[in-house]
């Protein structure tokens, strides 16, 4: 049987806590393949920790993978896990993927995307 030091256990549990450190996307608006009867206003993409804003953003394609005008990110004041992207054209309909990017506090950088539709 093979035994750890305790400098082992102690590497081991700071490999573990690490990995976890990074922002996790825990609730999304639109949530991921919602259907939308009306076109959305912004994106909000609630994460696992605070983020950092001017390191943080999301791009949204339309149905042809043209870029649709957004506003600038922003982390909402109440809560600074919240990230808020204004949707400046009005959506028509068709299914758009949401590439989004976030850095959180800990400045760990992670990225995703999904997609939703609207249906008029």
């Amino acid at each position: 049987m093979r035994k750890f030091t305790p400098l082992a256990v102690i590497a081991l549990l700071g490999m573990v806590a690490g990995a976890e450190a990074h922002p996790v996307p825990k609730a999304t608006a639109p949530k991921p393949n919602e259907v939308l009867s009306a076109s959305p206003t912004e994106i909000r993409m609630d994460f696992s920790e605070g983020l950092v804003a001017v390191f943080s953003g999301v791009e949204v394609d339309d149905p042809a993978g043209k870029a649709v005008e957004t506003g600038t990110a922003v982390v909402d004041p109440k809560n600074d896990r919240e990230l808020v992207v204004p949707i400046k054209a009005k959506l028509a309909p068709g299914t758009y993927t949401v590439k989004w990017h976030a850095v959180g506090t800990d400045t760990h950088r992670v990225a995703g995307h999904y997609t939703f539709q609207v249906k008029m």
